[in-house]
């Protein structure tokens, strides 16, 4: 048997996340949230570096929640409120990937990245030390666009929720959301509205 691998560590968190919503939620959730932060090992080099500890965590709205939203809003705007990460629940699972709470991911993260040639400690030069930068950032969301469709391609979206859903993939510190949503989803299931809340 082949030893695992960060992508299958990450598809099957994402297995047990979406097992994990609540019975009694499925039926009004609409969106699935797969969010991308860094930085939680800060000690790691003698200067935190952001793209050194990416993880993700995976959540979900429900269009109560947008309607609580609305209706204590002064001036309602049903597209920020039904797309902007920031209204959203976000009840999310555990961290998955380079995170002091994801031991395991943390190994296979450090393993993989290093084999990949994209770890490096130590002062390189500005325009190197970029290079590094962007494609340790790349490899994760790739991982995590990966991990977004195989929710989808597995079957277990429909099997979660009965009906797919669109997953919208972002990270709260980089401009990543339209591009990354649409590579993960077919496009059918991006919404106009989405389109048009993350392009204007």
């Amino acid at each position: 048997m082949r030893p695992m691998t960060l992508q299958d560590h990450m598809r099957h968190a994402a297995g047990e996340a979406l097992r994990s919503f609540p019975d009694a939620l499925r039926p009004d959730i609409y969106v699935i949230s797969l969010r991308i932060s860094h930085g939680e090992y800060s000690n790691v080099h003698q200067l935190w570096d952001y793209p050194y500890d990416p993880y993700m965590a995976i959540g979900y709205n429900t269009e109560a929640h947008v309607r609580q939203n609305l209706e204590a809003s002064s001036s309602p705007d049903p597209v920020e409120f039904r797309w902007n990460y920031a209204y959203m629940l976000l009840e999310e699972s555990g961290p998955v990937g380079h995170h002091p709470d994801d031991p395991v991911g943390t190994d296979l993260y450090l393993d993989e990245v290093k084999s990949l040639g994209l770890w490096y400690e130590g002062d390189l030069p500005e325009d190197l030390e970029d290079e590094k930068s962007e494609a340790l950032c790349a490899h994760f969301d790739e991982l995590c666009i990966d991990t977004a469709k195989h929710m989808r391609s597995s079957g277990l979206i429909e099997k979660t929720l009965g009906r797919d859903v669109p997953i919208v993939v972002f990270d709260m510190f980089r401009p990543i959301e339209p591009e990354a949503t649409q590579a993960a989803n077919p496009p059918h299931l991006v919404p106009d509205d989405y389109v048009t809340f993350q392009t204007t």
